[in-house]
């Protein structure tokens, strides 16, 4: 990693909550939602308790596997701009 670099850890139950068909929320479609929300409008926050209420809508409101998102960002030097 370099400074500015972002790490965002999740575990499986991100991705393998399914709908009421069976179909898997996906790796692809995680990317793709982290992508397209966080492209310069939201916050990394923002974006991240978007994804779990997509997450959560996708799995008919609950969940039956953990569902945890952490993001990491090597702030170098910038440590006073942290957001919570």
């Amino acid at each position: 990693m370099e400074p500015g670099d972002r790490l965002l850890l999740y575990t499986d139950g991100i991705v393998d909550a399914r709908d009421a068909e069976g179909r898997r929320f996906g790796r692809e479609r995680f990317a793709d939602f982290v992508v397209r929300h966080h492209s310069g409008r939201q916050t990394l926050h923002e974006t991240l308790r978007r994804l779990m209420h997509a997450v959560l809508d996708h799995h008919c409101g609950r969940l039956d596997d953990d569902a945890t998102v952490l993001p990491a960002e090597w702030r170098a030097g910038h440590q006073h701009r942290l957001v919570p």
